[in-house]
C-alpha cells in the first residue's frame, strides 16, 4: 500500500465536518424539515440559493440593482445625483411635482374641452366626408364592372375622423391627481421635519447663554477669589487660568 498513488488536493472531497460547515439549501422538504443538501447542489450557482429539487435550477446570484446597473442611462443619472451636495433637498422634487401637478390639470382641462367640443359637431365633417367618399367609391367600382379592368387611378381613400374631429381618445386619470397631490404633501412635509431638526429654537439658544452666562461666573469665582490678591497675578497666567477655568466648566452645559 505504500506505492499506491496519493489523491490530489483538487480531486479530494470534504470531510463531514466541513461539509456541516457548508450552508444548505433549506428549504422544507415533504416531511416539513430542512433540506440538507448543499446550497445550490445541481445548479449553475453552487454555494448560494437552493438546491435543483426545490426550486433552485436557474436561479443566478445578483448583485443589488442589477437591472438598474444595466442600464447606462440610469448609470448616468445615479452617477450625475451622486455628485450631489444636498442629496436630501427635496425642494427640486417638490418643484417638479407641482409642475406635473399643473400640467396634469391643464390636460385634463383641454381633453374635455375637446370632448364636448366633438359631441357638438359630430354630425359636421366627417359625416359628408364620408357620404362624398361613398359616392367615389361606387364610381371607381361602376367602373371596374364596365371596363373589366381596374382604371389608372385607384380606390378613393376613405376619410380618417381625426382630420375633421380632435377627439381625444381619453380623459386624463382623476386618481392620478389625488396620488400627485399626496406624495406633493409628503414632500412638503419631509422639508418641512427637516428643517425642523436643522434649525435651534430661541428658547434653548436662550438656556445654553443663560448656563454659559453662569458657568462663566463660576470660573471667576474660582480662578479669582474675592479675597484674592490681584497683585499676585501675572496677565499671562490669569489668562492661563479663565481659560481652562470656563473651558472646564462649560462642558457641563447641555446643548
Amino acid at each position: 500500500m505504500k506505492d499506491a498513488p496519493k489523491r490530489q488536493p483538487a480531486t479530494q472531497g470534504t470531510t463531514r465536518a466541513e461539509r456541516a460547515k457548508l450552508p444548505t439549501c433549506g428549504a422544507k422538504t415533504r416531511s416539513k424539515k430542512p433540506c440538507k443538501r448543499p446550497a445550490g447542489h445541481g445548479t449553475d450557482h453552487p454555494g448560494e440559493g437552493r438546491c435543483k429539487l426545490h426550486g433552485g435550477v436557474g436561479q443566478k446570484p445578483s448583485t443589488r440593482y442589477q437591472l438598474t446597473n444595466a442600464s447606462p442611462t440610469l448609470r448616468e443619472a445615479i452617477a450625475h445625483h451622486q455628485a450631489d451636495r444636498d442629496p436630501l433637498n427635496y425642494l427640486p422634487d417638490l418643484l417638479l411635482a407641482r409642475a406635473l401637478l399643473q400640467e396634469g390639470i391643464e390636460r385634463h382641462s383641454a381633453a374635455t374641452a375637446a370632448i364636448i367640443a366633438w359631441h357638438a359637431s359630430y354630425s359636421s365633417g366627417y359625416m359628408e366626408a364620408e357620404a362624398l367618399w361613398r359616392e367615389q367609391l361606387a364610381q371607381y367600382l361602376e367602373a371596374v364592372q364596365q371596363g373589366h379592368s381596374e382604371p389608372a387611378q385607384g380606390p378613393p381613400p376613405p376619410p380618417i375622423p381625426e382630420h375633421f374631429e380632435a377627439k381625444p381618445r381619453q380623459l386624463p386619470d382623476l386618481a392620478s391627481f389625488i396620488t400627485l397631490i399626496d406624495r406633493v404633501t409628503g414632500i412638503v412635509e419631509r422639508i418641512q421635519k427637516r428643517e425642523q431638526e436643522r434649525s435651534i429654537p430661541l428658547a434653548e439658544i436662550d438656556r445654553v447663554l443663560n448656563e454659559l452666562g453662569i458657568k462663566t461666573v463660576h470660573a471667576l469665582r474660582e480662578v479669582i477669589p474675592d479675597d484674592a490678591d490681584l497683585s499676585t497675578f501675572t496677565p499671562a497666567n490669569l489668562r492661563a487660568g479663565l481659560a481652562g477655568a470656563i473651558e472646564r466648566h462649560s462642558r457641563s452645559v447641555r446643548y
